[in-house]
């Protein structure tokens, strides 16, 4: 069975920061006697994976895979999300395709397992690294 845990990311005006464990679920009660308000804290689950590393693996993560098209280096950033389609936990990059000459861009979506390979490294996530998801 899948252990449930959460972290939280908390921003205000004095702070922005990641807590872990009892600190993620107790910041999230939002009553008088925590210092956060609904709107400064964001719970993301655990997934009950962990990867190559044994680093646990929570919604909002951030994944590079490094490939090489045409001889030519290219990082992606996938991230944990909850797949509703699936209902679990995938990872999701927004990937420029073509067609008939024509670009775009589509969400794609690949198993969370594949983040066991040697192709994925942890990048970050996208509270503490959203430069990572820009472009």
């Amino acid at each position: 069975m899948r252990e449930i845990k959460f972290r939280a990311w908390i921003k205000n005006e004095n702070e922005e920061k990641m807590v872990y464990g009892k600190d993620a679920t107790s910041s999230a009660h939002f009553t008088d006697s925590f210092k956060y308000r609904k709107n400064e804290v964001v719970l993301m689950q655990y997934t009950g994976y962990k990867d190559r590393n044994e680093r646990e693996v929570y919604e909002g993560d951030i994944y590079a895979m490094e490939e090489y098209r045409h001889e030519e280096k290219t990082v992606t950033y996938w991230t944990v999300v909850w797949d509703e389609k699936e209902y679990g936990f995938s990872l999701v990059a927004n990937i420029e395709k073509s067609y008939r000459g024509e670009k775009y861009r589509e969400d794609v979506y690949l198993p969370l397992r594949l983040i066991d390979g040697d192709r994925m490294k942890y990048a970050g996530n996208i509270y503490e690294n959203p430069e990572l998801m820009e472009g």
